[in-house]
């Protein structure tokens, strides 16, 4: 919609995200959009579990937190973590997008 990616990989729970990150460590995503609100693991969880996969997914892959969230502290502690690039609250917009292409161009 936004033209920010070619390729677009979809799960439904963080489960599923990170078995796939872990079986598929070849070709990690560039960018990761996560949401804080999901069943069984949620997004903090899922944050914790990602620092276990192995250097070469941590190196490549950033997250960005797309969030119906607009609370101070889970922004803080979404930022705790070294892999997270941005904190976006729900609904993305077209500027958020191009913001995130500024943000990702400078890294």
């Amino acid at each position: 919609m936004y033209n920010f990616s070619n390729q677009l990989l979809l799960y439904k729970s963080a489960e599923e995200a990170l078995q796939w990150l872990e079986g598929d460590g070849d070709s990690p995503p560039d960018i990761i959009f996560l949401d804080l609100n999901m069943p069984e693991i949620d997004g903090f969880s899922f944050l914790k579990n990602f620092l276990n996969l192995p250097e070469k997914i941590k190196l490549k892959s950033k997250i960005v937190v797309l969030t119906s969230s607009n609370n101070e502290k889970d922004r803080e502690q979404a930022f705790s973590f070294n892999n997270v690039i941005q904190f976006i609250t729900k609904p993305l917009k077209q500027t958020d997008i191009e913001e995130l292409k500024v943000l990702i161009e400078r890294q």
